[in-house]
């Protein structure tokens, strides 16, 4: 049985950029709940480009998304529907000279039984829970390419994306989880709202006291805010149990 919790928060800024997909059901803002019986597939996606439409590429790509529900995945579909929807925000792009820098993020995992599939392309995070917490995804970040050169990030890189949907580099990062999902496993899904507030003590602590879904998701973003997050944020919690 999974257990899933979502909550999308607009946060500070006027304009919500950030948009969930649970299965079939598409969160726009605030919480929700479900619980699946073997699988499921959920998503964030965390408009690029305040007041340049992000907020319509990332709804975009959630209702292609939102379209897979029930889906038996492998990496392969999921490569092809991230080109689908790279080619669908580009095609927003062209129709309105206003929509020509729209873009988004996306970091999604797919949970059948024993095995995920999680997928990325920008700085939208997955983790998992597991006594600690270890981080899934590699975010596609001018600071994560310093970081792999062994150079150190400069400030102001910090937001810098290298990869994004409604580009031309949109290559998903994929993680192939084959066999590597056990009981009261916890996976986090996040927007850069939430995790650039936050470090690992956070989430481990948080994670280590909350049971229920929506408490932790609840907890994750007013930390965010106290931490002082100035972004919309995002948060899905997928726990096995």
């Amino acid at each position: 049985m999974l257990e899933i919790a979502c909550m999308v928060e607009s946060g500070r800024p006027q304009l919500n950029d950030d948009r969930a997909a649970v299965n079939s059901t598409i969160i726009t803002d605030g919480a929700y709940a479900e619980t699946a019986e073997t699988s499921c597939l959920a998503v964030i996606c965390d408009g690029v480009g305040d007041g340049q439409y992000g907020n319509e590429a990332a709804e975009i790509v959630t209702d292609i998304f939102s379209r897979l529900s029930g889906t038996h995945l492998t990496a392969d579909i999921i490569i092809e529907y991230v080109a689908t929807a790279n080619d669908a925000v580009i095609n927003a792009q062209k129709s309105d000279f206003k929509r020509s820098k729209m873009s988004t993020t996306i970091a999604g995992l797919y949970i059948n039984e024993d095995d995920f599939i999680a997928f990325n392309v920008g700085d939208s995070r997955i983790y998992r829970y597991r006594s600690c917490i270890s981080r899934i995804s590699r975010d596609h970040s001018l600071k994560q390419e310093q970081i792999d050169l062994g150079i150190e990030p400069k400030p102001g890189q910090e937001n810098v994306i290298t990869r994004y949907i409604g580009g031309t580099r949109a290559v998903p990062e994929i993680v192939d989880g084959t066999g590597r999902v056990f009981k009261d496993d916890v996976f986090i899904i996040c927007s850069d709202g939430v995790w650039g507030a936050l470090d690992d003590d956070d989430f481990e602590r948080i994670l280590s006291q909350e049971d229920g879904g929506d408490e932790v998701c609840r907890t994750l973003i007013d930390l965010a805010f106290q931490k002082g997050s100035k972004d919309n944020l995002s948060v899905i919690i997928i726990r096995r149990v």
